[in-house]
């Protein structure tokens, strides 16, 4: 049986975990990884936009205007 839990680790380091009451009561051996979550915040000041225009190809970026239109024409302009 896998049982996945995430859990506060607090400054006393004290787990407290809650099994399903559908455990067999007897031996058990645990396991247990611990991967600490990070806090993403988001870029201040730049919108999505902003953000993918660091990536872009500026040699490409006139292309961009209307291409959806272009693509959709080309696409179905031959059916």
């Amino acid at each position: 049986m896998t049982i996945e839990q995430t859990i506060e680790i607090k400054q006393d380091r004290l787990l407290e975990l809650r099994l399903p009451l559908e455990l067999p009561i007897g031996r058990a051996k645990m396991a247990m990884t611990i991967i600490p979550e990070t806090l993403s915040s988001p870029i201040e000041g730049k919108s999505a936009f902003g953000c993918l225009h660091d990536f872009a190809d500026p040699l490409k970026i006139h292309d961009e205007k209307g291409a959806w239109e272009r693509s959709v024409s080309e696409k179905y302009a031959k059916n």
